[in-house]
């Protein structure tokens, strides 16, 4: 196999997801693969597919309709990126059983590789994921991490240290929170870990948009307002490469002195497990309904 091309174009679909007309909405995801399917990786929002449980009226409407109206949604979307050569991350909601989970999927020609979101919001009901991960692709070797994960300084560690040279976060970010808090989050995971950072965010009038990408240094390449948008983003892959050189880190960490941050505190821990116990009766809660409906 030759040398990767370290040069890539990146497009960032900063869309909303369409419930009153489901084939209108995957339409709109076909033409933007259509219309970029030379780039090296197209970013789509968090459950952009399927869209969030959280939006539907009433609460767990998507859980029914994911039963019958959506199951080959998925399968078809990712044959139409095969047919096109395309390579592609987007947000969806699987169902196994009567356990829903937040998942970030990469699709190519050859491949299906996904994350399962593993720092559940408080407000959700999804299953935690147990393992982050990156996927070596054509790309490059990505990691991706959605919406909540990106609070949690070490996940994007982790990938680092597993080797990504790109961090992928899809979101749903509500525009109820800054987004300046959240740029400087992203900036500062790039250069902490010294790796690309594409953020790919719902815009408004409901969430908050500015989705952007970030270079290894926590420099700001491009990056969106509130509207919707397709951001056009050219990086180059041994940046990374050439940042670790100048800024050595890796070689010089000392994780013994780390181990603190395993140990779950006291009052950490009471909050988490409180968290844990209200999330899980909310999800049997919302398993019996859909059973009875």
């Amino acid at each position: 196999m030759g040398r990767k091309r370290s040069k890539k174009r990146i497009c960032v679909a900063q869309i909303n997801f369409n419930a009153k007309n489901i084939q209108t909405h995957l339409s709109k995801i076909e033409a933007v693969i259509e219309a970029h399917k030379s780039f090296d990786l197209i970013v789509f929002p968090e459950l952009i597919l399927h869209g969030h449980p959280s939006m539907e009226k009433p609460e767990g409407f998507l859980y029914r309709r994911m039963k019958t109206v959506y199951r080959s949604i998925s399968q078809d979307l990712y044959q139409l990126v095969r047919d096109l050569d395309a390579q592609v991350i987007i947000g969806e909601s699987k169902r196994w059983g009567e356990r829903y989970y937040n998942m970030a999927t990469y699709v190519d020609r050859n491949t299906i590789h996904s994350y399962v979101k593993t720092h559940v919001h408080w407000t959700e009901q999804f299953v935690p994921g147990r393992q982050l991960k990156i996927f070596d692709t054509p790309f490059g070797k990505i990691g991706i991490t959605i919406c909540f994960d990106g609070a949690f300084s070490e996940v994007w560690r982790v990938l680092a240290l597993k080797g990504a040279d790109v961090v992928v976060n899809i979101s749903a970010v509500p525009k109820e929170f800054p987004v300046s808090y959240m740029w400087r989050r992203l900036s500062g995971a790039a250069i902490f870990n010294e790796v690309y950072v594409i953020y790919a965010n719902r815009p408004g009038p409901v969430f908050s948009g500015h989705s952007a990408v970030f270079d290894p240094r926590g420099e700001t390449i491009t990056k969106a307002g509130r509207r919707e948008t397709i951001l056009e983003a050219d990086i180059d892959l041994n940046e990374v490469g050439r940042w670790q050189e100048q800024e050595p880190i890796f070689p010089y960490r000392r994780p013994l002195l780390y181990r603190e941050i395993v140990n779950r505190h006291r009052a950490e821990s009471v909050v988490t497990e409180s968290q844990i116990r209200e999330t899980e009766t909310r999800r049997r809660k919302e398993e019996n309904r859909t059973r009875v409906a």
